[in-house]
């Protein structure tokens, strides 16, 4: 685990070292002249267009070079040989147009309980009973663990040990908290695929299509091995699950997934509400852009189609637990991505940064959460559990999550 730390930081030292701080100009002969560019850049390259730029140790008063097309590097972005003049982090996030940011974060504060709502339900279909209100605290302190375990949904751990400990369900419990993520990340990829389908044969697309067309056949297959009672008695699936260390847990896990069988509308809904928290979080990103001017190269917007493309890979590769919060693999992953879209390296880490500093902020009410609530933070109940074991439960919940904590 140090290793794989370690290798998260150097990861997101690496990403932080290849963007531009400041505005950089490549030049044709190689050269990258850094410094300030005066004014905006053209909004078409032709011929006649130029973009002003002042070198970074030259003197404030000095005048600008003139850069043409001609004199500048060039990079292909849908079949257009485009310059390459990239505006820095500092000058992206300087003139960010501060009312787009609040409201992506206002925003996130609303629809983040689609997801609350789908835990719920999926706590509901094992037989757990806990309130909305409770759902919602362990849901936002799991986005508070976030900041400190690796990967972008490393909290989903957290959440699932203080849910599992205020129940006898404990396996029912963890498996909720599985199944919740996974209808996430197939809506994700979902999304994805479906606004895919029109691009299918187009080159720019390709590295995007054998993504999340691999998944969602890789997640296809995985559900018929697992749900299938014909190819689990072929494969002698459940022998040699009983071979396997803690094979009375295991099966106390399969048999917690299985009940889903049975649970096919709950299913439905919880996917229904997956692909409302996905969209609207899709949303946020976009106010987010619109906030950062993020456009192509070209300097045209980009289509919200892109983005329903290029986040669904981007996030579900930021789940790799390297580091905390899934910084440095989510910067990287949107960097490649939003490439393949025609957008520079420089916005789309930026776009990245404020995406994972919104989701810090509204981490930090699930670490009020933790602070305040102490022993009432999840007191869940279950349809099979005896009045005794359920106030005994209760009575020692304060002295467990001081210990947590």
């Amino acid at each position: 685990m140090v290793l794989v730390r370690l290798l998260g930081v150097a990861l997101l030292a690496f990403v932080l070292w290849q963007v531009d701080w400041r505005d950089a100009a490549y030049l044709a002969d190689g050269r990258v002249v850094r410094g300030e560019i005066v004014g905006d850049l053209p909004a078409q390259w032709d011929a006649e267009a130029v973009v002003r730029f002042r070198p970074e140790h030259a003197a404030p008063d000095a005048k600008p070079l003139r850069l043409a097309a001609r004199d500048l590097a060039t990079e292909e972005i849908r079949g257009n040989a485009t310059p390459i003049v990239n505006e820095g982090i500092l000058r992206i996030v300087d003139r960010a147009e501060i009312w787009w940011l609040l409201a992506g974060v206002a925003v996130f504060g609303l629809t983040s309980q689609f997801g609350v709502a789908r835990w719920w339900l999926l706590l509901r279909g094992q037989g757990i009973r806990i309130s909305f209100w409770a759902a919602h605290r362990l849901t936002f302190i799991g986005f508070f663990f976030n900041n400190v375990v690796p990967g972008a949904t490393g909290g989903d751990l957290v959440k699932a040990v203080y849910a599992a400990r205020r129940t006898d369900k404990r396996a029912e419990a963890v498996i909720t908290v599985l199944v919740d993520r996974l209808t996430g990340v197939v809506a994700l990829a979902t999304i994805a695929g479906v606004v895919l389908l029109p691009r299918l044969g187009q080159a720019a697309y390709r590295e995007l299509v054998s993504f999340i067309f691999g998944f969602l056949g890789f997640f296809a297959m995985s559900c018929a091995l697992f749900f299938s009672r014909r190819l689990r008695r072929l494969l002698h699936v459940d022998e040699l699950a009983r071979k396997l260390p803690f094979s009375d847990l295991f099966q106390r896990i399969d048999e917690a997934a299985l009940l889903y069988r049975h649970k096919k509308k709950g299913l439905f809904v919880a996917l229904l509400l997956s692909f409302g928290n996905q969209l609207s979080i899709q949303l946020i990103m976009v106010l987010f852009a619109s906030a950062l001017h993020v456009t192509t190269r070209g300097g045209e917007p980009l289509p919200v189609a892109d983005y329903m493309v290029v986040l669904p890979a981007a996030w579900m590769v930021s789940a790799l637990p390297l580091f905390p919060g899934g910084w440095g693999v989510r910067e990287s992953a949107f960097a490649v991505g939003f490439h393949l879209v025609g957008v520079g390296r420089n916005p789309a880490v930026a776009l990245s940064v404020m995406g994972g500093m919104n989701m810090v902020l509204w981490s930090l009410l699930g670490g009020l959460y933790v602070i305040l609530d102490r022993g009432a933070i999840a007191q869940v109940t279950t349809a099979d559990v005896p009045p005794g074991a359920q106030a005994s439960g209760a009575a020692g919940c304060d002295e467990e999550l001081t210990a947590e904590s």
